[in-house]
């Protein structure tokens, strides 16, 4: 199986940010790992695919999901694809009905009953991360 399924390896993933504590914190600090730690139990870590979306659309159809929460978009921690193609996980894109510039990066499937496993995943994720602002 590929570890980048339907993704370009020089794709620019984002993981959405829809709590001005958070935002405000990684303007000015590193990622840390429970930016990208996904619940217990679970294995997948769902993104935005900002290269093929451009950053006004990818901004937009965020802002919209996350209106329908009761929460504002700030922005994305950005990670490369081949980067999060690393140390087993999968890149898959997953388009929704939505966001048809959706995908998800996948842990290996064991990383589901192991959490110490999830939180260095989420760990490495967020070492080969950057903070991007939404366009407005």
């Amino acid at each position: 199986m590929e570890a980048l399924e339907g993704i370009g390896e020089t794709e620019e993933l984002g993981r959405g940010v829809s709590s001005s504590r958070v935002a405000r914190r990684l303007r000015n600090s590193r990622p840390r790992h429970y930016d990208f730690l996904p619940r217990e139990g679970v294995v997948e870590i769902s993104v935005d695919r900002l290269s093929v979306a451009g950053l006004k659309l990818a901004s937009a159809l965020a802002a919209d999901r996350d209106r329908a929460r009761n929460r504002t978009f700030y922005g994305w921690l950005v990670v490369v694809a081949s980067e999060a193609a690393c140390e087993g996980r999968r890149v898959v894109a997953s388009p929704l009905i939505d966001n048809p510039y959706h995908a998800d990066i996948i842990l290996p499937t064991n990383a589901a009953a192991d959490r110490e496993e999830q939180i260095q995943h989420a760990q490495d994720l967020a070492d080969s991360s950057y903070w991007r602002d939404a366009v407005r």
